[in-house]
Parts: C-alpha cells; sequence; structure tokens
C-alpha cells in the first residue's frame, strides 16, 4: 500500500465516520424532541385525568342531590295521595 492508498483509506474512513457522527446527532434531537413531546402528552394526560376526577366528584354530589330529591318528590306525591284519600272519604 502507497502512501496514495494510504491517504485514500483515511479519507474514506473519515467521510464514513462524519457520515456515522451526523447521523449520531440527528438521532440524538430526534431522541430530545421525542422526549419532549412525550413530556407534553403526559403533562395532558395528567391534567385530564385531574379534569375526569374533578368531573366525578361533581357526578357524585348530583347523583346524591337527584336521590334526595327523589326521596322528598316519593314523599310528598304519597302525602298528596293520603289527602285525597281522606278527602274522598
Amino acid at each position: 500500500m502507497g502512501p496514495e492508498e494510504k491517504g485514500a483509506a483515511s479519507q474514506k474512513l473519515r467521510v464514513i465516520f462524519a457520515i456515522f457522527l451526523i447521523l449520531s446527532l440527528v438521532n440524538i434531537v430526534s431522541l430530545v424532541s421525542r422526549g419532549k413531546h412525550m413530556r407534553d402528552l403526559t403533562a395532558k394526560v395528567n391534567q385530564q385525568a385531574l379534569i375526569i376526577e374533578e368531573k366525578d366528584k361533581q357526578l357524585e354530589a348530583d347523583k346524591v342531590q337527584y336521590t334526595s330529591l327523589a326521596a322528598r318528590l316519593h314523599k310528598e306525591i304519597k302525602k298528596v295521595g293520603e289527602l285525597e284519600a281522606k278527602s274522598k272519604r
């Protein structure tokens, strides 16, 4: 192998190394970008979980209130029925 061949081989190795370096940098940038996107999605999911939890609490409170109102309505209807029965006698 002459000096020219060694120089050409060295040049090829430098080019290959540069290509690998560029590909590595692109991959690192891609990973960082994906990591940021993943953090953003995680934050959105956590925010949605909090919203769902709050809505569940509100739904449970509404259900309790509805049940209470339904029970009161049932009592009032029963009273009206009793009063009607008394008034017919």
